[in-house]
């Protein structure tokens, strides 16, 4: 599903000059649940935000089922994220002002649905995350996990083919955030979609398909998840 050839991420010139990323290279599988695991400072969330398209590599090339996703404009990034992605953060980012109801509509909207059935599929999804009766809840009457959950039903009420996470659990408690990794494994596993996740707790990549070790800008090991011992 996504390639990834020779990706660099370089910030100033000369004595100023920080390669983030050196030479990446990588392939997801469709569906896949990958976890990019590594310390603060390694490139990790560099990564995420060049393939997501957040961010701009330096040089490189990433593939999206054939589509060559590192020569779209920036309004053609815009609109592929738009129909294919969805993000979580972990600060949530939900529009203070906006309902549950219309922060989960938003992906919704942006694509141009509207009426009836855009609340129906939202209300669905809502149940799907365990918050059915919150529509009309504004985020800061919310704890944490129920409103990492409304992030979640957001990522994934226009069935994206992929889904990005930065440190989905970081400004969670350890057992809120074992049960956000196990709807996100639960919603993966329903709709075939695939999930990348970055982190820096090893117990959460431990639960991923595969897990890339990023170190100095590098991935310098892949290794299986299930459990595996990760040696930083």
């Amino acid at each position: 599903m996504i390639i990834v050839k020779n990706l660099w991420k370089v910030y100033g010139k000369g004595e100023k000059r920080i390669e983030a990323l050196r030479g990446i290279n990588l392939t997801i599988e469709k569906g896949e649940f990958v976890t990019i695991l590594g310390p603060s400072g390694s490139g990790k969330t560099t990564l995420l935000n060049c393939l997501s398209g957040i961010d701009s590599p330096t040089e490189g090339e990433i593939f999206f089922d054939g589509v060559a996703f590192h020569l779209l404009n920036e309004e053609q990034k815009t609109k592929f994220r738009a129909e294919n992605m969805g993000f979580v953060f972990q600060f949530f980012n939900l529009i203070p002002v906006l309902t549950v109801l219309e922060n989960v509509e938003l992906p919704l909207r942006i694509l141009g649905l509207k009426g009836r059935k855009v609340t129906e599929k939202v209300v669905e999804m809502l149940k799907k995350v365990g918050l059915a009766g919150k529509e009309d809840k504004f985020p800061s009457q919310l704890s944490g996990g129920e409103q990492q959950r409304v992030a979640i039903a957001r990522a994934l009420v226009h069935n994206p083919k992929i889904v990005w996470a930065d440190e989905p659990t970081g400004n969670l408690d350890s057992e809120t955030g074992a049960m956000i990794i196990n709807l996100l494994e639960r919603m993966r596993a329903e709709n075939g979609t695939t999930l990348v996740v970055v982190t820096h707790d090893e117990k959460i990549a431990q639960r991923a398909d595969r897990i890339l070790l990023v170190r100095d800008g590098r991935i310098i090991k892949e290794l299986s998840g299930s459990n595996t011992v990760v040696e930083m």
